[in-house]
């Protein structure tokens, strides 16, 4: 009889495969995974942006992704364009590479890439835990189990996801680079893996800045890995002497997170990418975070296991939410479930440890330590949810085992419910990322509370308007224009419900879109009031302020009254001059940027002038 007290070492009797034998399996194995992925997704590649981030981060910049070379595109990426608000070098190369193949403006060739990318996670996963656990079965499950999750549905079919399977492509490289160095037989094979370990850490840290906290995973890998491979027990003592020589090791790896740590922190300050309006420092922040954290584990659990209305962003846990004391209870009850679950699991399964730390060592960049953003997204968990599946594969084997009829029962009825929960989640899931329109129609459907789904519907049927505009399509302009207006009224009745009071903040972007259709629909004043109340809700917004001052520049030129064209004129100078120092922040602006400034200041002063008389 096994339980999952029972590690390993003392579980398994039968004679392991020769290591040829289980190379050749291990690699044909690694392959029929990656195909089954590939399959999975097969088809995003007909799949277009659906202008969330995939048209501000990526088609809005020509200049780094689409000029007539490659070596154009990455002396932008690597030089001219600094500062910026993502400066992912390894992800950019790669975007410049499907723009040169595919052309810049082809999503194809960004989801193709997204589709290989994911099909070697899956099988570089499995190669690790082959290789790290020498254990097939174990591995097989688990690579099968990481294949079907339904979370993985954003990160693959969404063009910006991109920077998830390249981190998770070399995180895995690094481990299976140390897997090799920690069965070297020589100091000079060791030496080589551990610098091609460390060049894949760098290249991860230049994909996703999450990486960071990489260099403890890999320190966690060496320590445990006697116990990953079953040459020591789950219950044995620590090797301490490994550990002091494994700590040395880390400090390489923590120094390159820190140096990138550093650069990346300035920029994003430069950037003004803090500047959320989020108050709360010391104590007051700690707790909040205690309060959010914890619930929001339980979120990836659910979604991982028992996954449902999947969505970009997931509006729950949030400070505003926590309003009840039953809620602080939980969130402080799980953070003590974990520590509890963790020292158990360090003295009697110290297998299971490795995944279980290595799993919250990955989640800790998205834990808002340094400022709130989003508490919960698919995409987090891309990777380190490896970690989950791994520890419930160890339960559900020992389950599976057990002579009691009803528990082998009840994991077989469990792996079955998983699977097919999972893989119908991600076909239903995976159509909606087809378009813009289907993607935050199913969000509208799915989430009706949340203003984003509004807001990014209304801004794909502009970003369409604006093309049937260059066509000169009026009858698709004004279908266009119509259904703009209808979700930006639904959004605002969503989000603004009773309108005795005031706007709430999250609906300044929906009054942004609404001052758009009253412009296009001749309104100025109209528009005037709701770009006013957007700037309320959130100042210092660089879209508002530029919409601002061509709208003011409008009203200007076409006033008849000498002092309302002045103060226009000089608006519309005021606002400017504020959007060039927000969106730019101390950059010097394109030459448009600034053609265009010069114009607006030359306008104020123009109007400021005592008109001339004849005499």
């Amino acid at each position: 009889m096994t339980s999952l007290c029972t590690s390993p070492a003392t579980a398994q009797h039968a004679v392991p495969p020769t290591p040829a034998r289980l190379w050749r399996r291990g690699l044909l194995t690694g392959v029929l995974l990656a195909l089954a992925a590939w399959a999975l997704y097969w088809p995003t590649l007909r799949y277009d942006f659906v202008y969330y981030d995939d048209i501000r981060i990526l088609k809005d910049h020509p200049e780094l992704y689409g000029q007539p070379s490659l070596s154009a595109d990455l002396k932008s990426i690597f030089v001219a364009c600094y500062p910026r608000e993502e400066p992912l070098l390894m992800r950019d190369i790669t975007w410049a590479v499907d723009s040169r193949l595919f052309g810049f403006g082809n999503p194809f060739g960004y989801h193709l890439g997204n589709l290989l990318l994911h099909g070697l996670d899956v099988a570089l996963l499995f190669t690790f835990l082959l290789a790290t656990t020498r254990r097939y079965g174990f591995a097989l499950a688990t690579s099968i189990a990481y294949l079907l999750l339904a979370v993985h549905t954003e990160p693959v079919a969404w063009i910006m996801g991109r920077k998830d399977l390249l981190a998770a492509l070399f995180m895995l490289l690094a481990l299976c680079a140390q897997t090799r160095r920690l069965s070297a037989l020589t100091t000079k094979a060791q030496a080589a893996w551990f610098l091609t370990s460390l060049v894949f850490l760098a290249a991860g840290l230049l994909s996703k800045i999450s990486v960071l906290t990489f260099p403890l995973v890999l320190f966690l890998h060496a320590v445990f890995f006697p116990y990953l491979r079953a040459e020591r027990a789950g219950d044995a003592l620590l090797d301490w002497k490994s550990i002091r020589r494994e700590a040395l090791l880390l400090l390489p790896g923590l120094a390159l997170s820190g140096f990138i740590y550093v650069w990346y922190q300035r920029i994003l300050a430069q950037m003004g990418i803090f500047e959320r309006g989020y108050s709360a420092r010391g104590l007051a922040h700690l707790w909040n975070l205690l309060r959010v954290d914890p619930l929001a584990l339980w979120v990836y659990l659910r979604q991982v296991f028992l996954p449902m209305r999947l969505s970009v962003v997931y509006s729950w846990p949030s400070l505003e939410s926590l309003n009840s004391p039953w809620q602080s209870v939980a969130a402080l009850g799980t953070a003590a479930a974990l520590a509890a679950a963790g020292l158990w699991l360090l003295r009697r399964r110290k297998d299971l440890f490795f995944f279980f730390s290595a799993l919250l060592v990955m989640m800790v960049p998205y834990l808002n330590l340094v400022y709130i953003g989003i508490w919960v997204a698919d995409r987090y968990a891309y990777l380190s949810v490896f970690c989950l599946l791994a520890i419930a594969v160890s339960i559900g084997t020992v389950a599976l085992r057990s002579p009691n009829r009803l528990v082998r029962c009840g994991a077989l009825l469990a792996t079955v419910l998983f699977a097919v929960m999972n893989l119908t989640q991600k076909l239903s899931y995976e159509v909606a990322w087809r378009d813009g329109e289907s993607l935050w129609q199913h969000h509208i459907a799915e989430h009706r509370s949340d203003p984003a789904a509004y807001e990014n519907l209304a801004a794909y049927y502009y970003a369409r308007f604006t093309a049937a505009a260059g066509q000169s399509d009026l009858p698709r302009m004004n279908l266009l224009l119509t259904k703009m207006q209808i979700v930006v009224n639904a959004g605002l009745a969503e989000v603004w419900p009773n309108r005795q009071q005031p706007p709430p903040p999250q609906a300044f972007y929906l009054f942004f879109l609404q001052s758009i259709v009253q412009e296009v629909n001749n309104q100025p004043s109209a528009a005037l009031e709701s770009l006013l109340i957007s700037d309320r809700l959130r100042p210092r917004w660089e879209a508002t302020n530029l919409n601002l001052a061509r709208l003011y520049r409008t009203l200007a030129q076409g006033g008849q009254n000498p002092v309302k064209k002045e103060q226009y004129a000089r608006a519309a100078r005021d606002r400017f001059e504020r959007y060039v120092q927000l969106a730019f922040r101390g950059r010097p602006a394109p030459s448009n940027v600034r053609q265009e400034l010069a114009e607006v200041q030359a306008e104020s002063l123009a109007a400021a002038e005592p008109p001339t008389t004849g005499h």
